[in-house]
């Protein structure tokens, strides 16, 4: 697939632009459902809710392995990021009418979600809101979990941003997040830069995400770069607001929500310290019917490099 990604967009009632793209498979929003015999089911159709900060380019490296399993995956950017209008005062529960925005758009009447990362929480807060015979279930990979649980082994610059982002006011904390990844990710005169600082700050965490994001022609690092230059096409006020609600009271309980057995399963790998792995056992105690898969020669960004089949072939299951 070449690295060039159409962007789709649609208008919401409340006059915001939501922008998405689609892997793996055409999907048009002409399609009429009754286009299709009532006899044919829809292709399975997954929402990839990407990590934070980010876009839909995150998504790209799953293009592959879901083209071969027959799945399309449609890539949301959340309000805030790229071209998706900043959502004021929007909440986690909030986005979950976004989504299904989307897939009313699509004529899309069946899903399945997977949130990696900082997509953990829109992923848990879909599973809560959203009625099941339209989400069909939901996967997450090295999820970020409620802070409540604990930040013991995370590293100390996610700790130090998890711990003051409720006090902080947001114009600091986007003038902040943008005089340290906001500039460069802009910065047309030198369109390297961003990649070379991600791969800088991933070679300083683990080895294990240092090698994986080397992988395969630098494949998972050249998706995150454009992930990350796209989430400051506007600025760093979608950053800034989602520190916020990451590190608040996420608005449901974790133990109220209702998961029916293979349904729900979180991957995370022992040697993850963006989100440690005992929030992940924590959550996992918490959340009825939850099936915990720990890796336990995996960090953050290798487990979703090396499990990437392991993952797709789970999403498939719950169709």
């Amino acid at each position: 697939m070449s690295e060039a990604i159409a962007e789709e967009s649609l208008v919401l009632p409340d006059g915001r632009t939501l922008c998405y793209t689609t892997f793996a498979a055409p999907l048009s929003s002409s399609t009429s459902p009754q286009s299709e015999p009532e006899d044919q089911p829809q292709q399975r159709t997954v929402f990839y809710f990407h990590g934070y900060p980010g876009t839909y380019h995150e998504a790209l490296p799953f293009h592959e392995a879901a083209s071969k399993r027959g799945i399309r995956v449609v890539a949301i950017t959340r309000p805030g990021f790229g071209g998706s209008t900043h959502q004021p005062n929007r909440s986690l529960l909030s986005f979950s009418q976004d989504v299904l925005a989307v897939a009313d758009h699509l004529h899309i009447d069946r899903f399945a979600i997977v949130g990696v990362s900082g997509g953990c929480p829109y992923a848990l807060a879909c599973l809560h809101a959203l009625p099941r015979e339209r989400l069909l279930g939901v996967e997450v990979v090295s999820g970020l979990y409620p802070i409540s649980l604990g930040l013991d082994g995370m590293m100390l610059m996610n700790r130090v941003m998890f711990t003051l982002a409720p006090w902080v006011p947001k114009p600091v904390l986007s003038l902040v997040f943008d005089a340290a990844i906001g500039r460069a990710a802009r910065d047309a005169a030198h369109p390297e830069k961003i990649a070379k600082n991600l791969a800088a700050s991933l070679d300083s965490r683990t080895p294990e995400d240092s090698a994986a994001i080397h992988l395969h022609d630098d494949k998972f690092l050249h998706a995150l770069a454009e992930s990350t230059r796209d989430a400051f096409r506007h600025g760093a006020e979608g950053a800034a607001w989602e520190a916020k609600l990451y590190s608040k009271p996420w608005g449901f309980d974790l133990k109220d929500l209702k998961v029916e057995k293979g349904k729900l399963v979180l991957w995370h790998g022992t040697k993850d310290i963006n989100c440690p792995v005992q929030m992940a056992e924590k959550a996992a105690k918490l959340i009825p019917n939850a099936d915990l898969r720990v890796e336990k020669e995996e960090a953050h960004i290798s487990l979703i490099v090396n499990k990437l089949d392991e993952i797709v072939d789970t999403l498939l299951g719950m169709f």
